[in-house]
């Protein structure tokens, strides 16, 4: 209760010039000592849901509205040393996926748990059978989460992958499928499933300047219930340096984008995006817009690094009802570094000697947001600053939340990554305006927003887990 006055205190005095526009609420701290993970699973009927691995038992915490806590409920999962997939609310219960082993074969399952704790169903999704090693599980989802796919592509070659419905609790497919040209280390660039249960997979062939003019997009599309699947490639003449791609439900067509070059490998040239409504004879739609001078000046004058461009990925694509997209873009660097020799080391060299281990920088810099409309054209195009540091932590408190409304987006991050820091917010009109707002100060409130893992819950607000060592804060943020 101390945290929560002292935040209300603050939140007063820091808008005490303006109107205040968010209301921000803090649970009470909640020791994590013996978890092994945690789940911020969100709304749950009226109730907030946080599910937690503590080691040898899993337990539900349930908050009101308000944060408060109310209950925390012991949970009998199918076996003590379960690997949570993921989680997902309903209206009255929600579900978790998780893998486990048992008598040399390994399950996927999923139970639907009540308020109460209790497991209203579960079911069992794939079973492996006599594997020597648990098989390396991904997991997508559908955007309307009704579909959930998990697959591995240990292999090379050969993928597997079972897509569930949720709705009617049954597995639409089930397939293992052998993509004899592609190489799932060096081509795969993406798996996911539309809210139908079709799934779709991308691999990118030839991605070298030598053989940019045989350089393609391969997809795979593959239908629910059926043995059927078809074959699409579309075609690029240049050199990727990233690339993500999403489904259009809405507009039943895939999209993508990322950045490119024709000539300097070392260099990116701009941003390419890509539409195909993946139809028998249907057309692909590639168009690409190279960065402008003053684009080029906004992402280099903060930087001595001329190649600023090369570190530019595809962090979100949020689509519009029209058709086009917004493609949303990060400067991500990573360094790494080795550790230096302390205590009783025997020195470097010496055949008993321990290496030091390699220490990561993380830095997640400037945003840049690229608009394009359903004909393929840039609209319009800005740079949002922002400079985040850390190391060693993974960049867990990096990078920023896209909290997503019909008439604009919120990109809300942490200036610095500190204890004491200022939440700051981008909100983006849809004509491409915008305002840079201060949302709180952690300043004397101990809070460490860790914004990736962030939950809307409504069109109004949203949680995020704050955690310090082994201390968790949940948050609730609200637009008024």
């Amino acid at each position: 209760m101390k945290t929560k006055f002292i935040l209300s205190i603050l939140i007063v005095l820091y808008f005490n010039t303006v109107v205040l526009s968010q209301k921000v609420t803090v649970s009470d701290e909640i020791v994590l000592r013996n978890d092994v993970s945690y789940d911020l699973v969100g709304k749950v009927d009226s109730q907030i849901v946080l599910f937690r691995d503590r080691g040898n038992k899993y337990e539900m915490k349930l908050f009101n509205e308000n944060l408060k806590a109310q209950e925390e409920i012991e949970i009998s999962l199918a076996d003590k040393n379960c690997n949570v997939l993921a989680s997902v609310p309903g209206i009255n219960s929600f579900h978790v996926f998780y893998g486990f082993r048992h008598r040399g074969k390994y399950y996927i399952q999923m139970d639907q748990i009540d308020l109460h704790g209790k497991i209203i169903s579960s079911d069992t999704i794939k079973i492996y059978e006599d594997i020597l090693l648990n098989p390396s599980m991904r997991e997508t989802h559908s955007e309307d989460k009704t579909k959930f796919m998990f697959f591995n592509t240990d292999n090379e070659h050969e993928s597997d992958f079972t897509v569930f419905d949720l709705t009617i609790h049954k597995n639409l497919l089930n397939k293992k499928i052998l993509f004899k040209d592609s190489d799932f280390k060096e081509d795969f660039r993406s798996m996911m499933v539309t809210n139908d249960g079709t799934v779709i997979s991308v691999f990118e062939k030839n991605n070298h300047r030598s053989k940019k003019d045989i350089h393609q997009f391969e997809i795979f599309k593959f239908y629910p219930n059926s043995e059927k699947f078809s074959q699409f490639a579309i075609p690029v003449k240049f050199v990727t340096f990233h690339t993500k791609f999403t489904y259009d439900n809405a507009n039943h067509h895939l999209v993508g984008g990322g950045v490119y070059t024709f000539k300097n490998t070392s260099r990116a040239e701009g941003v390419y995006f890509i539409s195909h409504n993946l139809m028998e004879g249907g057309e692909e739609r590639v168009t690409t817009f190279p960065f402008e001078t003053r684009f080029d000046e906004e992402i280099t004058r903060r930087s001595k690094d001329r190649n600023e461009f090369n570190q530019l990925i595809v962090s979100d694509i949020a689509l519009k009802q029209d058709g086009g997209a917004l493609l949303i873009m990060e400067l991500k660097k990573e360094y790494e570094r080795r550790a230096g020799y302390t205590g009783n080391s025997r020195g470097y060299g010496y055949p008993y000697s321990y290496r030091a281990p390699m220490l990561v920088d993380y830095y997640y810099e400037d945003m840049a947001l690229f608009d394009v409309d359903k004909s393929g054209n840039l609209a319009w195009s800005n740079v949002l600053h922002k400079k985040q540091y850390s190391h060693d932590d993974d960049g867990m408190y990096s990078s920023y939340f896209l909290f997503k409304n019909p008439s604009r987006l919120r990109l809300i991050y942490n200036d610095e990554i500190s204890t004491e820091n200022t939440v700051s917010e981008y909100v983006v009109q849809t004509n491409g305006q915008y305002q840079r707002k201060s949302v709180l100060s952690t300043e004397y409130v101990r809070l460490q927003l860790r914004f990736k893992d962030a939950v809307q819950i409504s069109s109004t607000s949203f949680l995020v887990p704050s955690q310090r060592s082994q201390h968790l804060n949940l948050v609730k943020i609200e637009y008024l």
